[in-house]
């Protein structure tokens, strides 16, 4: 019985934990600016927009989508953006830090993965990926 009492411990305070965690970064977004014939942008699509969601980064800064023409007027707080794609690490819509630009997804894991780790509390072991 101490044993089983144990366990359902350790097994709530671990569900407990890891939704908390979850609620803390619920204020992050990845939001991607992109634009109609942008080649990188569909290149993008093709290697990751489908892998994303399912990531230990995407639960964290889940992706926001705007095309570059509504960029004005649905985001603020951030700076002018020149080029596309662009993404932008924001919490509660304000600028964090941002990636210019997609030549490869070794590079765009590489760079996304240092602007979580540098700038908020992203722990990829402590995230629950979606299925």
């Amino acid at each position: 019985m101490r044993i089983l009492l144990k366990s359902l411990t350790f097994s709530a305070l671990a569900l407990y934990l890891s939704s908390n965690f979850l609620k803390a970064s619920e204020n992050y977004n990845l939001i991607y600016v992109e634009q109609q014939g942008c080649i990188y942008c569909e290149i993008w699509d093709e290697e990751l927009s489908a892998i994303y969601p399912k990531t230990a980064e995407g639960n964290f800064a889940p992706l926001v989508r705007v095309d570059i023409s509504e960029y004005d007027e649905k985001i603020t707080f951030v700076h002018p953006v020149v080029f596309t794609p662009t993404f932008i690490l924001t919490k509660n819509l304000r600028e964090i830090a941002r990636i210019e630009g997609y030549i490869g997804d070794d590079l765009f894991w590489g760079m996304l993965e240092v602007i979580l780790k540098r700038e908020t509390n992203f722990d990829e072991g402590l995230i629950i990926l979606n299925e």
